[in-house]
């Protein structure tokens, strides 16, 4: 084999590593590209996990305090009840009424 034709064997395979090399490189690029964008978007995710787990804790303190209100009612119904005074005005049944229409219409709104 003559000193020409190595030459051109190994221009050739320099050709064909220089393609391949810059295949990996633009290859490289994309994939750092794709991992960039992952991370923003794994970024961004993560933000709305945290704000969604405050707005489920806010619902859990609101759904808590609402129970702790029909409990009061319910407590102070009970006493009504066992004190004898269970007789009621119109006008005291109808507060009682609307005060529970009121809890539960929040109740029902926040869930």
């Amino acid at each position: 084999m003559s000193e020409q034709q190595e030459n051109n064997i190994l221009t050739e395979d320099i050709q064909r590593l220089e393609v391949t090399l810059r295949g990996l490189w633009e290859k490289t690029n994309k994939a750092a590209e794709t991992i960039q964008l992952l991370r923003e978007q794994k970024r961004e995710l993560m933000n709305q996990v945290h704000e969604l787990e405050q707005k489920v804790k806010d619902l859990h303190a609101k759904l808590e305090q609402r129970d702790d209100e029909m409990q009061l009612l319910h407590q102070q119904l009970q006493d009504i009840r066992s004190n004898g005074l269970g007789v009621m005005d119109q006008e005291e049944k109808e507060e009682l009424r609307q005060q529970i229409i009121g809890l539960l219409d929040k109740i029902n709104s926040h869930l």
